[in-house]
C-alpha cells in the first residue's frame, strides 16, 4: 500500500472520517509514520539494518547521516583500498589526537567515533570559539535528523564512506509513497496507527489490545531473520 491508501483504509477501520476527509493538520499521516517508527524500534527483521554511502573530502574527519538509530560499523574505501573503521569512545579520540590546537596532520583515518551533534543552546553560535577547539565542526549546523561520526585524523584523500546500522523506515509524506512496513506488512502498519489513535484516545484497553496484536505480526515477522541467519548452519560455534 502506499500513503493514499493507508489512509483510505485507516479511516475505513477507525470510523474517523474526520481525521481523513477534514483534517488539514497531517495527523493521520503523523499516526502512521510513528507507527513505523515504533515497529523499527519493537524488533529486527531483514530491513532493520541499512547502509548509507557518503563522502569525506581531503582535510575533513566527520561525516554525518540521517535517520540512523545505531551505528554499527563503518567502512571506508579508496580507489586502491578498503578498510573497517575500529570505533573508540569520543573522549579517548579527543583526547589522543584532537585536543591539541596545533594544526592536525592529515592521514588516513583508522578509528571512529560517534560524536555529540547537540550544542547548548541549540542556536548558539561558535564562531568566537571555534580556533579553540578543531573539532567544534563536527556538532555544528547538523537538523535533529543527522546523526554523526567523527574520525580520529582528517584525511588526506577522498573517502567514500559507507555507515552500516539500523536506520529508520523511509518516511511517508506523498500520497504515493511506500516504505518497507506498507509495502510488505501493511495491516501491521495499519494496527500500528491505530494504536498510536488509541494512545491519544487514553483507551489503555485497545492501545493494549493492538500490542499484543503487534507482538504477535512480529513475532512471525521477525523469525524470518533468524531463519536467514542459521540457514546453511549444521553445527553451533563452541
Amino acid at each position: 500500500m502506499n500513503l493514499a491508501q493507508l489512509k483510505t483504509n485507516f479511516r475505513t477501520l477507525s470510523g474517523r472520517y474526520d481525521l481523513v476527509n477534514d483534517d488539514t493538520t497531517g495527523l493521520v499521516e503523523a499516526f502512521i509514520n510513528q507507527g513505523c517508527r515504533q515497529l523499527d524500534r519493537m524488533g529486527e527483521n531483514q530491513k532493520t539494518w541499512g547502509v548509507h554511502f557518503t563522502s569525506a573530502s581531503t582535510g575533513h574527519f566527520h561525516v554525518s547521516f540521517p535517520y540512523c538509530r545505531a551505528v554499527k560499523e563503518v567502512w571506508v574505501r579508496t580507489t586502491e583500498a578498503t578498510w573497517q573503521l575500529k570505533k573508540k569512545p569520543l573522549q579517548n579520540i579527543i583526547a589522543e589526537y584532537l585536543a591539541s590546537n596545533d594544526d592536525i596532520e592529515n592521514g588516513t583515518p583508522l578509528y571512529y567515533s560517534p560524536t555529540i551533534t547537540r550544542r547548548i543552546p541549540e542556536d548558539v553560535s561558535i564562531t568566537g570559539f571555534s580556533s579553540f577547539l578543531t573539532y567544534m565542526d563536527t556538532s555544528t549546523d547538523l537538523d535533529h535528523e543527522h546523526n554523526a561520526i567523527i574520525f580520529n585524523i582528517p584525511t588526506d584523500t577522498t573517502l567514500l564512506v559507507e555507515i552500516r546500522g539500523l536506520f529508520y523506515s523511509k518516511e511517508l509524506v506523498n500520497e504515493d509513497d511506500e516504505n518497507y512496513w506498507s509495502v510488505n506488512h501493511p495491516f501491521t502498519l495499519l494496527k500500528a496507527a491505530l494504536r498510536e489513535l488509541e494512545i491519544f484516545n487514553q483507551n489503555k484497553t485497545k492501545t493494549d489490545q493492538w500490542t499484543e496484536a503487534l507482538m504477535r505480526d512480529l513475532d512471525t515477522i521477525n523469525k524470518d531473520l533468524v531463519e536467514e541467519l542459521i540457514a546453511e548452519t549444521d553445527q553451533m560455534n563452541g
